[in-house]
This record gives structure tokens, C-alpha cells and sequence, in this order.
């Protein structure tokens, strides 16, 4: 019998389905029953790749690597490799004749399960298994409703670019800027440049420059406290007419005085003048109930009540979808849900008896509230997958966290269907010697969706409502005070505010089109947007290092890293403000939405990222100094080519790979060296390398290995002869270290205790007995001439220094 292949993204998922379809028996490879075989990837397990780019593409000359055809491998990790192998041999086998795609249902599954099938060579029949939520009856909705494959190609083909445009711009703006950075700046740097992480970046390093140039106004309110029948009320002086002051625009300058003198007089003209006439305005105002929950809303949410990290969100919610199957598939960026999903809701409502949110429940049902309105049920407002909310299933076992975010989803899902909340709002004017006083109140008449929080609900809603005063009656003027106050500088974000920036990047975008297409979308999506907040706060460099981030969190607000406004600063200076705009994210959507509607082609989109990247690698080399174009006398020891100097780096025009930077660690590198580094596969010692730890010069030589790369290569202490350093001429001074004689040999000064010694030499110039001794006794010289820069070829001017653990720097003034 033919049997048939469903590859789920996660085991947990393949366990859902084989529960959900029934009969299934458990295997080493995941589940079996007489038709269907059910296994699983463990997300991405094949990746794109370009062929040779790990050999290409490492100076300013060989960039951009752009490949003829990207190829789809499996992932070089040994569980990933083992787990696509697994998936290999079970597509292979003679019983199973058709495969499918059961990983989620987006753009990121559909790259998942496409480039795992190509990686395989699997030729045989596919079809697609939508899966929405992971409740029994949505699996086996899915699974008796399977597509062809070919439905989804165009959702598959914006996948594939996205994936292939993303290492293009990725891999060579990062080459290009992280060399430049090099050339212009000293030591090397990688310097990542993503197209929503790093204008993700720029958004906090633009707010932070704000921050630091904020320059603090002053500013002046009146406050009025007067006296009626049924109370006490305050009031602020308001300008009705205002112009903007303070560094503010809008309702804020309406109660602001600029100049002290003003609000002194109006001080002394109101204070102990009774009001003239107290007039209110009373109107009806609703608060419709929030929008049911995407996964961006819900991080936000968390963010604000509980200081929850959007990684922390994403992963307790994938916890109640996944283990406990108490709430839908979290990765949405949808706030409705299906035009047909109205009598589901009402089961889910219904299955929530014997809950704490029984009675809530209930009422919508007896009140007749699950209706099919537009707000709530609408398919134009849904792509992948609709609003995160609950399945109806009642929670066990769940975590404090996991408690608190399914009480979020629920109580958000019923409070859906109430009626809005409803409030008489009353905005009083108190006019007093001609000056106006505003106060505002409400009190609410009808609590609607409210009633479905109760104490929990954090609003305003505990605003007084003003003590009423009759039209006869006659209010007091109680006191007048004059508040001296100051702007304040822009809030820092936190994550939740962050969220929503990246959410709503489009209206940083000027076109029109671009902005809209990123309206569905922003920066990223909501299944990324918490690791590139990660990324940026990462600490864990390659090989276990620890490395700079480039945000750091203070309390719940994110500060940007000196490193990561550094740079912000350096990719706009260079000329490729580009990549820290959400524009690119934008023209992107925008292509790749037309893409999966079938309105857009593959090859004009690929071609058209192409020709951005070498626009872009041209930006980055017209940045570069210039430099003397030169062929080494030295063939390529590699292939025999000839070696010429480029921008960044000397390399074989046979492109076979060779190629020596023409700076390393702050010092450039000669002709002459990297001739005699080619021809002898080792150069003489060379002095002015700087440490990217301690920052302190040293001197080493270059060794190039089997492998044509350039290592360090220190040569052994020098040990001098015993008779030797017993001959030669004692200073006057002692060793600083241990008190024995020190001798000075033609290369160096020596301890004849061999506790210290330093060089004669020292960038050029040679140190005589007499500042030796002077240097010894002093720890320091004067300011001397004769030394030779290694960079430039230039004389400057230094003096000598003994350090506290006894070495000799230079120093300069």
C-alpha cells in the first residue's frame, strides 16, 4: 500500500497530528498508520548558500559576491544534519509517494519545508496541510482539506527571495562596511548590517541623540483650587488661542506660559478674585473594547504589566499553543479572525463553563454579542493566520507567566464581543478676572467590555468626575498657585514602545505605496521582531567570546551602546544611510506582497537586489581612501598570478583566492613586506601591530601557512650568552626589577640576572647608554626626534617610558 509523508516543522507538532488523525503507532522516526508516515524537521534544517563565497568577497575589490544561482544545502550541525538526513531516507523510501508540507503556515514554513524537499532531491508529489490552530478538529480540518503544492508557489517563490536577498545585502554590506571601517578607522570590526536590525538600531540611536542634545526649557503653569457646594474641584489656566512654546506644539502649550512675568501676573491679578462663571460641557463618549491580540500587541502588553521581554513573550505563548494547545499559533500579525469562525467562537465561549470566566462567557451568549461584525471577523484583514485566542481548552499545569499571559488572551477574546464602555465626559471653564481655568471629568454609565476585567483593568477609569455646580451658585476662588516647571527630553523606549515603532515603521517611510505595504508588516514580522531586539542586546560573540552589544537595557528602557551609535554614525557618514532606513523593509513588503498575489516575478525582484548591492558596494568603495595601484614583483605563490594592490587588500588577479590585507591590527603593510611575506612565507619582525585588547603596540612577524592565510608569528625570547652579557659595558643605572647590574648589548639592555631587559630599537630609532640610564632612573625622558612612523614613512616626535610592570612604551605630547 502507498503511503503518504507529512513533514511537520516540530516533533511536537508531528505528535499533534498523529493524535489528531488517529491510529497512528509511534516509530524512531516519528509516527506510522497504514497510509500516512508523520515525522518532523526541527525548523530550518537546509539553508541557501552561495558557492565559493567563503573563498571570494574578502576586499573591497572582489565584492560584491553575487552567485550565478544560490544552492540549498542541508545546515553543517550535527542534530539538524541527522534530523535531514532521517527526512532524506523516509522521502526515499519506495512506499511513500507523495510528501507534505504540514510546517506552518506562513512564508517562513513554507522556505522551511521547500528548502528541506530541495535539499533532499525529492521529485515526488506534494501537497500543502494549512494548519491555523493545533486543536484536534482544526488538525483534521486540515489534514481532509490538503492542496497541491503548486497553490502556494508564489508564496513559496517571495520566501526563497527573501531569503537569498537578505544574505546578498546581508554578506556584502557587512563585508563591505566592517572593511572600510578597517581602512578608515584602525582596527577590525565586524560590523553586521541587517535590513531590520539595523535600521531596528537606528530608530533607539536617533532617539538617544535627542536625548543627549535635549536642552530644557522653562516654563510656567497657573493651578486654581475652587470651592462649591458639593466640593473641591482644580483647574489649570488655559489659553483657548495659543501659539506653540516650550519646545511643545498642540494641546500641551495650551497651558503653558513662557515668561515668569506673565504668570505672575496673572497670579496677582486672580488670586483672591471669586470666579465670574462656571460653565460646563458635558457630552457622551464611548471606549470600544481592544482588538483581538497578535503576537506584537500581546509582547507589548506583557511588556507594559509585566516587564516581560518580547522573547520571553514569544516563548511562554508558543508554550500554550505547542504544550498545552490552550490558545491558537502565536507567530500572527492578525487582529481578526475568519468571516466563517463565528459559531467556533461561540463553542470556545461556551467551553469555558466551570472556569473563572464562566459568567463572562456566558453573558455574551445569553446577550447575543458573537456576531459576524467586520471588526472581529473579516478574512481581508487576516494572511497567515488569524488572532491569537484561546481554543476553548481548559488550562492544567500551566506556570505563573503562562498563566498570566492565557489570562491575557482570554479575557481579551471575550471582552471582544461586549458592548463599548460608556461615559459622560464634562470639560468646566472657571473664568476668573477674564483668565480661564479648564478641568475635565467622567464618570461611567455603562461598563461594557470593562465588566469583563473588573480591578484588573489599567485605565483611567478611576478619573473624579467633577462635584456638580448649579448655574445660581457662587464658587470660591480657594488658592492660586504659580508652578515653575521645565520641558523634559524624550522618554527612552522600552520594549513594548520599541515593539510598536517597529510594528508601525511605515510611517517613518515617505512613499506613499512603501508605507502601506509595511503597514501589514513594519520591520521584521512578529515571529522576529523579539530576536532582533536579542541580537542587539547579545553579548556572546564568536567561539564563546563576549562582545560588545549594541543595546543594553536600563531597567525596562533600551539605551544604545556607544558601539551601536557608533555604528549608526558610521554607515551614514560612509554614504549607505540606506540600510538604517526602513525603506528597504518596505520596498521589500511591498515587491514581495505583489510576489505572493502572483503581480510581481522572482527574476525582476532578484535582479533588481542584485544591482542594489553593487550600488551599494559603490557607495562603500567611493568612501575609501585612495591609494597607489602597485604589482608585486612577487608572483602568487598560490597559482603564479600576479599580485596587485588594491583599496583594501593585495590580491592574485586570478582571483584564486590569494589575497593579503593591506592593514592589520592599525599597521599597513609595505609592498616590500607583503612581497617578501609571499616569497618567503615569512617576514623579518615587524613592529607597530596594536592589540584589540590592551590596546598596546607589539612587534611580531607574518607567517603565511599551507592554507594561504596570514597568521602572527612571535619569534622565541632572545636568551643573550652568559659571557656575552658578562662582557659588555655596565650603565650606571640597576636593574629596576631586581637591583643587578644591567649591561647594554648591541641590540638591547639587559639584567645580567635576566630579570629585564628592552630594545635598543624602537620604531626606527636607536637608544643610546646615556638615555638608557636617564630612562632607568627618571622612568621617563624627554621629547626626542628620529623615530619613523610605519604607517606613513614619517619622522615624529616621543619619548620614552618605563611602566609600572616595567616595560618601555612611547609616549607623546
Amino acid at each position: 500500500m502507498t503511503k503518504t509523508l507529512i513533514i511537520a516543522e516540530k516533533p511536537s507538532v508531528a505528535a499533534d497530528i498523529a493524535n489528531a488523525i488517529g491510529n497512528c503507532t509511534k516509530t524512531a522516526d516519528g509516527f506510522e498508520r497504514a497510509d500516512v508516515v508523520i515525522s518532523a524537521a526541527a525548523g530550518h534544517l537546509a539553508t541557501v548558500i552561495a558557492p565559493g563565497a567563503d573563498k571570494s568577497g574578502k576586499s573591497l575589490e572582489t565584492l560584491p559576491v553575487i552567485p550565478e544561482q544560490f544552492e540549498v544545502r542541508p545546515i553543517d550541525h550535527p542534530r539538524a544534519l541527522a534530523r535531514f538526513k532521517m527526512l532524506q531516507r523516509l522521502m526515499s523510501r519506495p512506499d511513500v509517494t507523495a510528501v507534505v508540507n504540514a510546517c506552518d503556515a506562513g512564508r517562513e514554513g513554507e522556505l522551511i519545508f521547500r528548502l528541506i524537499y530541495e535539499a533532499a532531491g525529492c521529485r515526488k508529489a506534494c501537497k500543502r496541510m494549512w494548519l491555523k490552530s493545533m486543536t484536534s478538529d482544526a488538525i483534521r480540518e486540515a489534514f481532509a482539506n490538503m492542496a497541491p503544492a503548486a497553490q502556494y508557489d508564489r508564496l513559496a517563490d517571495a520566501a526563497r527571495c527573501r531569503s537569498e536577498a537578505d544574505w546578498l545585502v546581508g554578506i556584502n554590506g557587512s563585508r563591505g562596511v566592517s572593511i572600510l571601517h578597517q581602512i578608515i578607522r584602525g582596527p577590525y570590526q565586524s560590523t553586521p548590517t541587517g535590513r531590520v536590525q539595523t535600521p531596528t538600531l537606528a530608530i533607539l540611536v536617533d532617539l538617544e541623540e535627542k536625548i543627549r542634545n535635549f536642552k530644557p526649557a522653562d516654563y510656567f503653569e497657573v493651578h486654581g483650587t475652587f470651592g462649591a457646594a458639593a466640593g473641591d474641584y482644580t483647574g489649570r489656566w488655559y489659553n483657548s488661542n495659543p501659539t506653540a512654546g516650550a519646545g511643545e506644539e498642540g494641546e500641551g502649550s495650551k497651558y503653558r506660559i513662557t515668561k515668569r512675568e506673565d504668570a505672575e501676573a496673572i497670579l496677582a491679578k486672580c488670586r483672591g478674585a471669586a470666579p465670574s462663571s462656571v460653565q460646563d460641557e458635558t457630552k457622551p463618549s464611548t471606549e470600544t473594547a481592544p482588538r483581538l491580540f497578535d503576537l506584537t500587541t500581546l509582547q507589548r502588553e506583557a511588556n507594559k504589566k509585566f516587564k516581560l521581554s518580547a522573547a520571553d513573550t514569544l516563548k511562554i505563548a508558543q508554550s500554550l499553543y505547542e504544550r498545552h494547545k490552550v490558545t491558537t499559533y502565536p507567530r500572527t500579525d492578525a487582529t481578526a479572525l475568519p468571516e466563517d469562525y463565528v459559531e467556533p467562537a461561540k463553542q470556545i465561549l461556551a467551553d469555558m463553563s466551570g472556569t473563572k470566566y464562566e459568567a463572562h462567557a456566558q453573558r455574551a451568549l445569553r446577550s447575543e454579542w458573537v456576531r459576524p461584525t467586520k471588526r472581529i471577523f473579516d478574512n481581508a484583514k487576516i494572511s497567515d493566520h488569524f488572532a491569537i485566542i484561546p481554543t476553548g481548552l481548559k488550562p492544567q499545569g500551566l506556570t505563573e507567566a503562562e498563566e498570566a499571559i492565557y489570562d491575557m488572551i482570554t479575557r481579551r477574546f471575550i471582552a471582544a464581543f461586549y458592548p463599548a464602555a460608556e461615559y459622560l465626559e464634562t470639560v468646566r471653564i472657571t473664568t476668573v478676572a477674564g483668565e480661564q481655568f479648564r478641568s475635565s471629568g467622567r464618570v461611567m454609565q455603562l461598563e461594557g467590555w470593562k465588566a469583563v476585567y473588573g480591578a484588573l483593568i489599567d485605565n483611567d477609569d478611576k478619573t473624579p468626575a467633577l462635584p456638580p455646580v448649579s448655574p445660581s451658585e457662587r464658587v470660591v476662588t480657594k488658592t492660586v498657585e504659580l508652578k515653575a516647571l521645565k520641558t523634559k527630553p524624550p522618554k527612552r523606549m522600552t520594549e513594548a514602545m520599541l515593539l510598536s515603532a517597529m510594528e508601525h515603521a511605515g510611517r517613518l517611510v515617505d512613499d506613499s505605496e512603501l508605507s502601506e505595504a509595511m503597514a501589514g508588516r513594519g520591520l521584521g514580522t512578529p515571529a522576529t521582531r523579539a530576536a532582533t531586539i536579542e541580537g542587539l542586546l547579545s553579548t556572546a560573540g564568536a567561539g564563546g567570546k563576549t562582545k560588545e552589544p549594541y543595546l543594553v537595557r536600563d531597567k525596562n528602557n533600551l539605551v544604545p551602546t556607544e558601539k551601536g551609535i557608533n555604528l549608526i554614525s558610521f554607515l551614514r557618514q560612509i554614504g549607505v544611510g540606506a540600510l538604517t532606513s526602513p525603506a528597504m523593509t518596505g520596498e521589500w513588503e511591498y515587491k514581495l506582497q505583489l510576489m505572493s498575489e502572483g503581480k510581481y516575478e522572482r527574476t525582476a525582484f532578484m535582479h533588481e537586489i542584485e544591482q542594489a548591492t553593487r550600488d551599494m558596494l559603490d557607495a562603500i568603495r567611493g568612501k575609501a581612501p585612495a591609494v597607489d595601484a602597485v604589482t608585486l614583483a612577487v608572483p602568487c605563490p598560490k597559482c603564479g598570478g600576479a599580485v596587485k594592490g588594491g583599496i583594501s587588500s593585495y590580491a592574485c588577479e586570478r582571483q584564486c583566492g590569494l589575497e593579503v590585507r593591506r592593514q592589520l591590527l592599525s599597521r599597513a603593510l609595505a609592498p616590500a613586506e607583503v612581497a617578501q611575506l609571499l616569497e618567503k612565507r615569512l617576514t623579518d619582525k615587524l613592529e607597530g601591530f596594536v592589540s584589540t585588547k590592551s590596546n598596546k603596540p607589539f612587534s611580531a612577524m607574518l607567517k603565511l601557512t599551507n592554507e594561504w592565510k596570514v597568521e602572527f608569528e612571535f619569534p622565541p625570547r632572545e636568551e643573550a650568552d652568559p659571557a656575552v652579557l658578562a662582557a659588555a659595558p655596565a650603565l650606571k643605572q640597576v636593574c629596576p626589577k631586581c637591583k643587578g647590574t644591567m649591561r647594554a648589548l648591541e641590540t638591547k639592555f639587559a639584567c645580567e640576572k635576566g630579570d629585564f631587559y628592552f630594545n635598543r630599537t624602537i620604531s626606527g630609532r636607536s637608544m643610546i647608554d646615556v638615555e638608557a640610564d636617564y630612562l632607568i632612573e627618571k622612568k621617563k625622558t624627554p621629547v626626542c626626534g628620529g623615530f619613523l612612523s610605519t604607517r606613513t614613512g614619517k619622522g615624529f616626535l616621543a619619548g620614552y617610558k618605563l611602566t609600572r610592570d616595567h616595560k618601555v612604551e612611547l609616549f607623546f605630547d
